[in-house]
C-alpha cells in the first residue's frame, strides 16, 4: 500500500491530480452535499484547483475512484491532525471528513474507503485516534462511522457550521489505536486523554505560563483566508480566519490575466524556485474597477495556500509575518496606501531575510508609487501586471448579459469607444441607464469619463533628464513656420554629397540614445493638464508654446518628455474594434 495509492476490493484511493479539477468542482458545488458535510459550495473551478494543490502539498487529501474507471473521481476523504501535548506524551488525533458524488451513494463505497484510510492512518501514520464528526441529520455519514467500528462519544451543541453558515450540533465518533489493533480492548480509558489536555505551558522570555483548559497546539492555522488580529489587552498579533476561500457572488468577465497567473503558479511550484527558498513578489496595478483585486483573489484561490490579508501597517507586523512558519500568500490590497508611511517595512517584509518559510506576496496598487527599491528588482517583485481597459470580449459579454433591449447594443458600443477609460462599473452604469430610460444616454448627461479629444502625442522614451532642454532647443531652432513636430521628425537630412540621408527622428534617437514614438491619446481635455494620466504616467507640467510637457512614470518615478503633435479629431478608445 503506497502513500499515494491505496487499493481496496473495488476502489482506488489516491492523492488528487490536476486532472481531477472538474470532478471535484462538480461534487463541491453541490448544495445538498455542502449542507450535510460542512463545506461551503464552490462557485468557481479555480477553488477546486487550489484545493487540489493544497491536498498535494499537505498529503492530507485523497480522492476515491472505481478500479474500472481510475481517472473519474467519485468521492473524497480529507483529514486534519490535532496534536495533544502532555508533560511526557505527544498524541496525534486525525479528524476525517468524507463525501461522495450523489450518483454513487448507497453502494458501500464510502464504508470501504474509510476502512482503507483507517488502516493506513493507524499503521503508516501512527495515529493515536481517529475522529469523525457528523451533523445529526446526516444518517449516511453516521452509518459509515459505525460500520467502521467508531464509537459514539457525545454531542457538541452548536459547535458546527454548515456550508451556508447555519450553526448546528455535532455528533462525535471516535476509534482509538488500541481498539483497532486489539478487539479485546474496546473499553479505552478516555479519562487519561482528558487529563492530558487539561493544561499546557508556554515559554515567554524564560517564564513559563500555563494555558488553561483544553487548548490545542497547531503547527499552522490550516487552510483559508485570515486577517491580522490584535489582542487589545496584550497588543499581541494573531490570525483570525474569516473564510475558507475568496467567494464571488457575481459573474467574472474576461480579465486578460490567465497567462500571468499560469506563469506565477509555474514559478512558485517549480523545483528551481523552491530550492532558492525566496519569497515571490507580484504587483497587479491599475485604476479602480479594472479587475486587479478580483484577479488577485482568483490567483490566491488557485495557488492553494493559506492567505493572510494585511489591511494596515501596525506595530510588530514585520516580525509577525517573518515568524509565520508555513508557506502562505500575503495579500496587500492598495499597497501604496497601506504602507504609504512605512515603505521600509514593506521592503523588509518582501525581502524575507529572516523568513521562517517562503511566502508569495500579492500586492494591488492604483498607482505604482510603492518603494522604488521594489521596482526593477525581480528578486523582490518578479512580476508586474498592468490592468487597463476592458477587453472587447468582456465588453460584449457584459452587454449581452445585462442590456435588456439588445437592439441598443451598437449604440452602447459606440459610446464605450469614446470613453477615456473603460471599467465594469462604468459599463454597467451605462447599461443601467439604458434599461431605466429605454435609450442610450447622450454624451453630456451621464457622469462618465468621456474622451472629447484625440491627441497625437510624441514621446521621447528613455531620454535622460539632462537632455530635455537641449531637445526642446533643437526643435525651436529647426522648425519652420508651417511645420509640425511630426513633420520635422519625419523630414530627411541631406548628407555632404547632397544625397538624402536619415530622418531627423533616427538622428535624434542615435544622438541621445532614446526612442521617439508617436501615439494617439484619447483625452477629456484638448490640452494635457497637471494630474492627468497619460501612458501610465501623470502629467506634472503644462505644455509650453511648442507643446512640450513632462510626465512622471507610475512605474519608477522617472520624468519623461512628451510633446503635442496634433490637436482635435474624434477619440476612439478601441479604434473601432468593438463592432
Amino acid at each position: 500500500m503506497e502513500k499515494s495509492r491505496i487499493l481496496t476490493e473495488r476502489l482506488i484511493v489516491r492523492i488528487p491530480e490536476k486532472e481531477d479539477i472538474n470532478d471535484i468542482f462538480l461534487m463541491m458545488s453541490d448544495k445538498h452535499t455542502a449542507i450535510n458535510t460542512g463545506f461551503r459550495p464552490m462557485s468557481n473551478p479555480s477553488e477546486a484547483e487550489g484545493k487540489i494543490r493544497r491536498g498535494i502539498e499537505n498529503c492530507n487529501m485523497f480522492v476515491i475512484a472505481l478500479k474500472e474507471t481510475p481517472s473519474n473521481v467519485i468521492g473524497m476523504i480529507e483529514y486534519s491532525i490535532i496534536t495533544r501535548v502532555s508533560s511526557s506524551l505527544v498524541d496525534n488525533d486525525y479528524e476525517l471528513c468524507y463525501f461522495m458524488n450523489e450518483e454513487f451513494r448507497g453502494r458501500g463505497y464510502m464504508t470501504e474507503a474509510v476502512y482503507a484510510m483507517k488502516e493506513y492512518l493507524f499503521k503508516k501514520e501512527q495515529a493515536s485516534s481517529l475522529i469523525i464528526t457528523v451533523f445529526p441529520r446526516n444518517d449516511s455519514s453516521r452509518r459509515v462511522a459505525i460500520k467502521n467500528g467508531f464509537t459514539y462519544k457525545g454531542i457538541e451543541r452548536q459547535r458546527g457550521i454548515t456550508g451556508y453558515g447555519e450553526i448546528a450540533d455535532l455528533e462525535v465518533y471516535i476509534i482509538h489505536r488500541n481498539d483497532f489493533f486489539s478487539e479485546n480492548n474496546s473499553n479505552n480509558n478516555l479519562d487519561s486523554i482528558i487529563m492530558a489536555e487539561k493544561q499546557k505551558w508556554i515559554n515567554e522570555g524564560g517564564i513559563y505560563y500555563p494555558i488553561p483548559g483544553s487548548a490545542t497546539l497547531y503547527s499552522s492555522p490550516g487552510e483559508g483566508i485570515f486577517r491580522i488580529y490584535e489582542d487589545s489587552r496584550f497588543k499581541r498579533l494573531g490570525l483570525e480566519k474569516i473564510d475558507d476561500s475568496f467567494v464571488f457572488d457575481f459573474k467574472i468577465y474576461d480579465l486578460d490575466c490567465d497567462e500571468i497567473m499560469n506563469r506565477i503558479i509555474k514559478t512558485w511550484t517549480s523545483d528551481i524556485f523552491k530550492e532558492s527558498n525566496k519569497n515571490l513578489g507580484v504587483i497587479f496595478n491599475g485604476l479602480k474597477g479594472t479587475g486587479k483585486t478580483i484577479a488577485a483573489k482568483i490567483l490566491s484561490n488557485r495557488i492553494g495556500l493559506p492567505v493572510v490579508i494585511i489591511s494596515k501597517s501596525q506595530e510588530g507586523i514585520l516580525e509577525f509575518i517573518q515568524s509565520l512558519n508555513f508557506e502562505c500568500v500575503i495579500f496587500i490590497d492598495e499597497a501604496e496606501k497601506t504602507f504609504n508611511e512605512d515603505r521600509e517595512i514593506l521592503l523588509k517584509m518582501i525581502d524575507g531575510v529572516y523568513n521562517s518559510k517562503r511566502k508569495l506576496y500579492i500586492l494591488t496598487t492604483n498607482r505604482l508609487s510603492v518603494d522604488e527599491n521594489l521596482l526593477g528588482r525581480p528578486g523582490r517583485i518578479r512580476y508586474i501586471k498592468e490592468f487597463t481597459n476592458l477587453t472587447t470580449r468582456a465588453i460584449n459579454d457584459v452587454i449581452d448579459d445585462n442590456l435588456r433591449d439588445i437592439s441598443m447594443k451598437n449604440e452602447v458600443l459606440k459610446l464605450v469607444d469614446t470613453l477615456e477609460i473603460s471599467t465594469i462599473d462604468i459599463l454597467k452604469s451605462i447599461i443601467d441607464e439604458c434599461n431605466i430610460m429605454g435609450e442610450v444616454p447622450s454624451d453630456m448627461m451621464l457622469n462618465i469619463p468621456k474622451a472629447k479629444y484625440k491627441l497625437k502625442v510624441v514621446s521621447f522614451d528613455n531620454l535622460k533628464l539632462c537632455f530635455h532642454e537641449e531637445i526642446k532647443e533643437w526643435f525651436r531652432n529647426n522648425m519652420g513656420i508651417y511645420d509640425t513636430i511630426e513633420d520635422l521628425l519625419m523630414g530627411k537630412v541631406d548628407d555632404i554629397d547632397g544625397k538624402t540621408g536619415k530622418r531627423n527622428k533616427e538622428l535624434l534617437e542615435e544622438k541621445y540614445d532614446c526612442s521617439i514614438e508617436i501615439q494617439i491619446q484619447p483625452s477629456v481635455s484638448q490640452v494635457p493638464y497637471i494630474g492627468q494620466h497619460i501612458n501610465y504616467a501623470t502629467v506634472i507640467s503644462e505644455p509650453d508654446s511648442f507643446g512640450f510637457f513632462s510626465t512622471e512614470s507610475d512605474w519608477d518615478g522617472e520624468v519623461n518628455l512628451l510633446c503635442i503633435s496634433h490637436y482635435g479629431g474624434r477619440p476612439s478608445l478601441y479604434k473601432g474594434n468593438l463592432y
